[in-house]
């Protein structure tokens, strides 16, 4: 059986984990999960919304059982491809929204980390916890967190452990909702961007990720780039047609 659910409608795809009791993360996900946005890489979908089933946990983390019996070396390459998925999920082309419906923990942290955007629900709670097992966060946690955060912030969670509230993470959450409303408030967000062009949705990712690790002048040649190639488009000449004869544009994907 499927451990993720996927719905698709209006350009936006919405995927659910589903993998009781805690949505624990292993191989079979990954796989899945890959392929999934592998495929919607590809197609017309601008927004892409991640959550998890149940109310109590959005991810709460890798499954430990895989950590039995692992050598410097076997867990080193767990990293370096959990990493690797991390990096996929970063650079991936879609807007990618987290709506953490519960605890968000370790692994789960990490993915977290590698998307546009995190909601969460008023019950959701976050910990970067691998320290409690005596090891460290291996899929980018020591590496991101302190620039979603601020960095001191982050140095206490991962050197703590500790699970707090959404409302104490700080700018790591873009919004707290009650959980009744957390699925419509991404769908809200997810949907004022899919009415926006699919090329500089992508354009505009690709340089604000890129941003995070250059130094502002190559950024501004990679900006200057992007914004000439926005230039070739159909949704620009429609859009710049628009403004003149003052009138909303149609969004033509193109």
């Amino acid at each position: 059986m499927s451990q993720i659910e996927i719905k698709k409608e209006n350009q936006i795809a919405v995927i659910t984990i589903n993998n009781p009791p805690a949505n624990a993360l292993n191989q079979e996900i990954f796989t899945q999960l890959r392929t999934i946005l592998e495929d919607l890489d590809k197609d017309d979908t601008k927004v892409i919304i991640i959550t998890g089933a149940g109310d109590r946990f959005f991810i709460g983390g890798a499954n430990i059982q895989q950590f039995k019996g692992l050598d410097a070396k076997g867990a080193e390459k767990a990293a370096r491809m959990g990493q690797e998925f991390t990096l996929f999920l970063e650079q991936h082309s879609k807007v990618l929204i987290m709506a953490v419906n519960g605890y968000c923990l370790g692994g789960g942290m990490e993915l977290s980390q590698a998307c546009d955007f995190v909601i969460a629900s008023e019950n959701a709670r976050f910990g970067q916890t691998e320290i409690k097992l005596g090891i460290i966060p291996g899929w980018g946690g020591t590496q991101r967190l302190q620039r979603w955060m601020n960095p001191q912030r982050a140095r206490e969670l991962i050197l703590t452990g500790e699970i707090v509230p959404a409302a104490e993470m700080g700018d790591f959450v873009y919004k707290v909702v009650p959980l009744s409303q957390l699925l419509p408030t991404a769908m809200n967000l997810a949907e004022r961007i899919a009415t926006r062009g699919l090329i500089a949705i992508k354009l505009s990712k690709k340089a604000l990720k890129r941003a995070l690790y250059m130094p502002l002048e190559e950024g501004l040649k990679l900006e200057a780039q992007y914004f000439g190639q926005a230039f070739e488009t159909e949704d620009a000449k429609e859009g710049i047609k628009a403004f003149f004869e003052k009138r909303d544009p149609k969004v033509v994907d193109k």
